[in-house]
């Protein structure tokens, strides 16, 4: 009887596509710099590119991690010169507000210099983002890997596992942008697929060959991120388990098999550790001379907000729903309908269920080399949490899933696994497939519903906004604000003004202007101001098309101490990181001068009226 084609190969290099396209398109999505510290990521690995030495902490924020994945990125960028028309310059947007969710959830303003065909760092910041993907497909790889290890005869399992991380959302994430975690899962991946094949490998005569790749990436692991010194007890406990379990080729006679192979798991721990220790033991070495401190420990208590209080049960279900929700896709303004969470969560507790019940009833089957695997796995599990938790009882900001990302294939492995004791027969391929398309289905809906709305630039103005507003009809080289609209001119301390303004570009706009608005008190003194720029936190003027008119919402905050009277509303227009004032041409063709005075007048009332 003819035995079925395996096409285990060629699925896998169509997940491996699908994933590198899928990554490249979120990244081209995802603005440059929109994404967890990927601005000073990126800037670490400018300062490598352009001085040809490691930072000092004083220099780049990001000096206290590992150097390996900026130095691949600089070794990749360090032929890229930024162009003169378009330095380099991050720029904060002013009207970034996590918390009120009619504000903009961009952290930068994203001009001209940053559109395709990409020119000077613009271009540099892609490229890092490519070599991202390029480790996040090595990722899918490695999982894909580690499942043929335990699940050689189930061809869908390993598939699924692959297919699964691959169409991970945040996975696509946090692949398509610059930051180390992602060296640091790709080496934690490789890592973990090797004490597999090192538990499943029966040859003694191998044991020095896996245990030198072992010591490899364990090393360059380290110099891509701290926390991979999870698996330093990993690696030990796989090269002692495997010197005793594996068969020796020859046996010569000359020693007791227990003192063999006591020397055989001493040197495959002297080979794998000290190949780490030279690989990456100069690093550590290089921070406890200049900052004595190896692991950069204390300059990671300056920089990063302290928690006050103890790690409470409250503060656990924080860290639990906050760690579970970004796993998935979770950033700033970036999230899920709650109901796909919901639906993802009972996928994960049926997940686990199948696997506690395929452990339980399999367990006594299983060879010893899947048992020892799973033991460890259970171990890096149990570490890697632990270090989260006590993170967190340090630090503030912790509930992010990427910093688990280093278990991931344990979960992705978890998940199929238990999914599949649900399902017997060919039944079961039909249902990890649909699964694995039901991934895929999230991961191509993300970028259209749930990122790209997120950094969309500045809406068109429609003809009844524009109706309904007081006309204005001022320029101010090149761009005209064409009108306004209050939603109310009276206000309490500690309200928020809602104003609408509507602006149009005359001309290409090649600069990119800043809009001032003040609220200003009888005597010309402000009581507060927003310096964004004109369209909200939305885009750029340099961006804008001529004739096209845009809508513009800014929130005006007025602070606690504003005291009860009349107030006017004051715009002013400056180019980027200049204060030269550009004057304001009303309709007329006359100068109003430099800072145009809003007719309708604001009313603060006292706080208790």
């Amino acid at each position: 009887m003819k035995q079925p084609r395996d096409r285990s190969c060629l699925l896998l290099a169509l997940v491996l596509l699908a994933f590198v396209l899928l990554a490249t398109w979120y990244s081209l999505t995802i603005p440059l710099g929109e994404a967890p510290d990927e601005v000073p990521h990126f800037t670490y690995i400018r300062y490598l590119a352009q001085y040809g030495h490691l930072p000092t902490t004083k220099e780049e924020h990001e000096a206290f991690q590992p150097p390996l994945y900026y130095a691949l990125g600089a070794a990749l960028t360090f032929w890229v010169k930024d162009d003169p028309q378009m330095p380099f310059a991050v720029r904060a947007n002013a009207h970034y507000d996590v918390l009120d969710a009619r504000a903009p959830k961009n952290l930068l303003l994203h001009t001209a210099g940053e559109v395709w065909p990409y020119r000077g760092w613009a271009l540099a910041w892609h490229l890092v983002r490519l070599l991202s993907i390029a480790l996040g497909a090595v990722t899918v790889w490695a999982t894909y890997q580690l499942g043929q290890v335990l699940f050689p005869r189930q061809r869908a399992i390993p598939l699924t596992m692959a297919a699964l991380a691959a169409f991970t959302p945040q996975f696509l994430f946090m692949t398509a942008v610059v930051n180390n975690d992602n060296a640091a899962t790709t080496f934690s991946a490789l890592v973990l697929w090797q004490v597999a094949a090192l538990f499943h490998d029966p040859q003694c005569s191998r044991l020095w060959r896996r245990s030198t790749l072992l010591g490899l990436l364990v090393g360059l692991g380290l110099l891509s991120k701290a926390n991979l010194i999870a698996l330093l007890p990993i690696v030990a406990l796989a090269i002692v388990v495997a010197s005793a379990r594996c068969r020796a080729a020859t046996a010569d006679g000359r020693q007791p098999e227990p003192v063999r192979r006591s020397l055989l798991a001493a040197g495959g721990l002297a080979l794998s550790f000290g190949l780490a220790a030279l690989a990456s033991g100069w690093y550590f070495i290089r921070n406890w001379i200049w900052y004595g401190d190896p692991m950069g420990w204390s300059f990671l208590l300056e920089i990063n907000a302290r928690r006050e209080g103890p790690l409470t049960l409250e503060v656990l279900a924080w860290l639990l729903k906050g760690v579970f929700r970004s796993f998935w896709l979770g950033w700033i303004g970036i999230q899920f309908d709650e109901v796909i969470y919901w639906l993802i969560g009972a996928g994960c507790v049926a997940g686990l269920l199948g696997f506690g019940m395929w452990l339980v009833r399999r367990w006594r089957a299983l060879d010893g080399g899947t048992r020892w695997t799973l033991i460890a796995l259970g171990l890096h599990v149990g570490l890697t949490l632990a270090s989260l938790v006590q993170w967190t009882a340090t630090v503030l900001g912790t509930d992010q899933g990427r910093l688990i990302y280093p278990i991931l294939p344990t979960v992705m492995l978890v998940l199929v696994a238990g999914w599949a004791w649900w399902v017997r027969g060919s039944a079961q391929r039909w249902v990890l497939g649909g699964l694995a398309g039901g991934m895929l289905v999230l991961a191509i809906l993300t970028p259209i519903r749930y990122i790209a709305p997120v950094h969309a630039a500045a809406p068109r103005a429609s003809e009844g906004e524009l109706s309904a507003a007081t006309p204005l009809n001022v320029d101010w080289d090149g761009i005209r604000l064409l009108g306004y609209r209050l939603e109310n001119n009276r206000a309490r301390p500690g309200d928020k003004l809602v104003l609408d303004l509507y602006w149009q570009a005359l001309q290409p706009v090649e600069q990119d202007l800043m809009a001032l608005i003040q609220l200003v008190d009888e005597e010309g003194d402000f009581l507060m101001y927003l310096d964004g720029s004109p369209s909200a936190g939305r885009d750029t003027t340099d961006r804008w098309t001529p004739g096209e008119p845009l809508a513009s919402r800014h929130l005006l905050a007025i602070p606690d101490y504003g005291q009860p009277g009349t107030y006017q509303v004051t715009i002013s227009v400056h180019p980027f990181g200049e204060q030269r004032w550009l004057p304001a041409i009303g309709p007329d063709r006359t100068i109003v001068g430099d800072r145009l005075v809003l007719p309708d007048p604001i009313y603060l009332e006292a706080a208790g009226d």
